[in-house]
C-alpha cells in the first residue's frame, strides 16, 4: 500500500551534515559583513596594537649609513664645529649645564658601565659650587667644555669685556677644581654661537663646539621620545646634545642606557670630538 504524502522529504545523513555546515558558514560570513567600515575584530585589533620586540623596534629607528665613513667635519659661518671630526661610524655624546649634584653622578655611572667617554659643557657657577664633580669628570677621562659662567644666552650682544669674563671665568673655575685639566671646547649658551664670541673663545684656545643631533631633552619629552629622536637622527660623525643639569633631567638619565645600547648594536663607536 502506498503511503500518504506527509509533506516531508526524506534526507540522507550525509546531506543533512552538509546543510548544517553551510548554515554555520553563512552565519559567520554574515556577521563579518555586518561590521561597520573600518572596524576590526577583537583579535585583529589586539594584533595591530601589540608592540614589536623592543630591540628590533629600536634598531629599526637607526638609519642605515650608505658607507662607514663619517662626513667631512663641517664648520659653520661663525666657525662652530658641528661634527665630531672622527672617521667611521662614530658618535659623540655631550652633556650641558652641569655639574649637578645628583644627576651628573648618575650620568657618570652609566658612562662608566659602558666604558664610554663623553664631553661635559660645564657652567662656571655650577663648577664653583661643585668642584669635586668637575674633578670626577676629569678623573674619569671625559672632556671638559666651557659653557660660560652664567649661561647668558644673549652673550653675542654683550661688550667684549663681558664675553671675556664669561669664558675666562669658567676656565678659572675649572682650573681651581681640577688644576692643569685641558678645556679644549667652548659651547654657546642656548646654541647662540656668533663670530665675535667664537673669536674670544679662540683666544683661550677653545674650539666652538656645536652639535648635529638635538632631541630637545630640556623640554622633558620623556625617555622614549629622547631615545627615539637620537636613534632616528644619528649619522656618522654626529654630535649629540644632552643635558645633565639646568633642571630635572630624569628623562635623559633614563634614556641614556637605551641610547647607548641601540647605537652600539647599530655599529656606532662613541668618541670625543676632535679639537
Amino acid at each position: 500500500m502506498r503511503p500518504e504524502w506527509s509533506g516531508v522529504v526524506p534526507v540522507s545523513r550525509e546531506l543533512r551534515a552538509a546543510l548544517i555546515l553551510c548554515l554555520i558558514v553563512g552565519v559567520i560570513v554574515g556577521a563579518a559583513r555586518s561590521e561597520p567600515p573600518g572596524s576590526t575584530s577583537a583579535a585583529a585589533e589586539t594584533t595591530q596594537q601589540a608592540p614589536p620586540k623592543t630591540r628590533d623596534r629600536l634598531l629599526s629607528l637607526v638609519p642605515a649609513a650608505e658607507n662607514g665613513s663619517a662626513p667631512v667635519a663641517e664648520v659653520d659661518d661663525a666657525g662652530t664645529r658641528r661634527l665630531n671630526g672622527r672617521d667611521g661610524r662614530t658618535v659623540a655624546l655631550t652633556f650641558d649645564d652641569g655639574p649637578h649634584p645628583e644627576q651628573t653622578p648618575q650620568v657618570l655611572r652609566i658612562l662608566r658601565e659602558y666604558d664610554i667617554t663623553a664631553t661635559f659643557c660645564v657652567v662656571g657657577e655650577m663648577a664653583r659650587l661643585y668642584p669635586k664633580l668637575v674633578r670626577d669628570i676629569a678623573d674619569e677621562g671625559h672632556r671638559l667644555c666651557d659653557h660660560t659662567i652664567s649661561h647668558d644666552t644673549s652673550l653675542p650682544d654683550r661688550d667684549p669685556e663681558v664675553i671675556e669674563d664669561e669664558i675666562g671665568g669658567t676656565l678659572a673655575a675649572i682650573e681651581d677644581a681640577a688644576p692643569g685639566v685641558d678645556v679644549p671646547f667652548y659651547r654657546a649658551p642656548g646654541g647662540n654661537f656668533a663670530a665675535n664670541v667664537n673669536e674670544v673663545a679662540a683666544g683661550f684656545d677653545q674650539v666652538p663646539l656645536g652639535w648635529s643631533v638635538d632631541p630637545g631633552d630640556w623640554r622633558k619629552p620623556g625617555a622614549r621620545a629622547i631615545h627615539d629622536y637620537v636613534a632616528e637622527h644619528v649619522h656618522p660623525g654626529a654630535i649629540v646634545l644632552l643635558h645633565d643639569g639646568g633642571g630635572d633631567r630624569a628623562g635623559t638619565i633614563e634614556a641614556l642606557p637605551a641610547i647607548i645600547e641601540t647605537l652600539l648594536d647599530a655599529g656606532y663607536e662613541f668618541v670625543v670630538p676632535r679639537a
